[in-house]
């Protein structure tokens, strides 16, 4: 990517930067929402993981860095409903007993999923390219 925009590498990373930004200011205005007895957890999870979702093609086919700082950054937004409230949507489905283990896998998920991806998309990319 820095060679494709001609971009230094601190300015490359600017990108996964502002998904983290937005992955820490979506939970402020989502979670809440999530609460209201007459919308739920449910509503919100899929109206931002389709927006999440469609943010994904503009991202990939963006040809400037500054279209891509603000998609991730409005990625990271609608990307953070399920982090910020899924334990609590697994509290909601299973009894007492069984939520200690569950959240536990939960949490495992969501730190996996963020360690190991990078690494899998450092051997696509130097397999193809960053697109």
């Amino acid at each position: 990517m820095a060679a494709d925009f001609s971009i230094s590498q601190v300015a490359a990373s600017l990108g996964l930067t502002m998904f983290v930004i937005g992955y820490g200011i979506g939970p402020m205005v989502l979670s809440p929402i999530s609460e209201l007895p007459q919308l739920g957890r449910a509503p919100v999870y899929m109206v931002t993981l389709l927006i999440f979702v469609a943010l994904q093609m503009p991202t990939a086919l963006a040809h400037n860095i500054g279209s891509i700082v603000v998609l991730r950054f409005l990625a990271g937004i609608f990307g953070s409903p399920p982090l910020a409230t899924g334990g609590a949507s697994l509290a909601d489905v299973w009894a007492p007993e069984d939520r200690a283990v569950v959240i536990g896998l939960w949490g495992l998920a969501a730190m996996a999923g963020p360690a190991v991806g990078p690494i899998l998309g450092g051997f696509v990319a130097q397999s193809e390219n960053w697109r």
